[in-house]
């Protein structure tokens, strides 16, 4: 075999194996429903319950030991397929949908710190 062909052979393989591994599109609508988790900001770190609408609005509550909820709220939006990001009563940045087994959202704020992750409520 010649080099060229090695070095195609070897592209379609390795792309045929990114592909296998990518994980599909997720949109506003994929996400709907309650979700449960932990939300860290500057101020505090907690259990916080979401609720996400098809449309990607969200409204959630921060739940503060001793009893105090702070709500929260926002929306999702698709940037492009597969990229999401969010705009919310904390901020913005990039939500990330891991799919192994329970589906997994991250908040992942702009600049860093802080954020969430979050499943499926029961």
């Amino acid at each position: 075999m010649t080099r060229l062909a090695v070095v195609i052979a070897a592209s379609v393989l390795a792309g045929c194996a990114l592909a296998a591994t990518q994980e599909p599109a997720v949109t506003t609508r994929d996400l709907a429903g309650a979700w449960q988790g932990r939300l860290a900001l500057q101020l505090a770190n907690a259990a916080a319950t979401l609720t996400i609408k098809e449309d990607g609005t969200y409204q959630g509550a921060l739940h503060l030991d001793g009893g105090e909820d702070r709500p929260f709220s926002g929306a999702i939006v698709t940037v492009r397929e597969g990229r999401l990001r969010y705009q919310g009563t904390h901020g913005n940045g990039l939500v990330m949908v891991r799919q192994r087994g329970e589906i997994t959202l991250r908040f992942v704020p702009d600049g860093g710190g802080g954020g969430g992750a979050f499943t499926r409520a029961p």
